[in-house]
C-alpha cells in the first residue's frame, strides 16, 4: 500500500487539472450574460461553495461530507 507521499505523487497533477478546471468553468460562467448575478444566487454554485469549504478541512470523511452536500434530501415517499 503507498504511503501518503507516494499518493500525493500519483495523484496531484490529476487533483490541480480538477481545480483548474473548476476555475474555468466558474470564469466561463462569470464572463457571460447575467454570470454575476447567477453566481450569486443560484443553489448549486452555493453547495459547490459548500463542498470547497469542505475540502479546507482536515478528516478522514471529506468524501461522505461533499457527497451528502450533493444528494438528494428529499423523502422517497410520495
Amino acid at each position: 500500500m503507498p504511503d501518503a507521499k507516494q499518493t500525493l505523487e500519483q495523484y496531484f497533477f490529476e487533483m490541480r487539472w480538477r481545480c483548474l478546471s473548476l476555475a474555468a468553468d466558474l470564469d466561463r460562467i462569470e464572463r457571460a450574460f447575467g454570470g454575476p448575478a447567477l453566481l450569486a444566487a443560484d443553489p448549486r454554485l452555493q453547495k459547490l461553495r459548500e463542498a470547497l469549504a469542505v475540502l479546507q478541512n482536515p478528516g478522514p470523511s471529506r468524501a461522505e461530507q461533499v457527497q451528502m452536500i450533493f444528494s438528494d434530501k428529499t423523502s422517497a415517499e410520495r
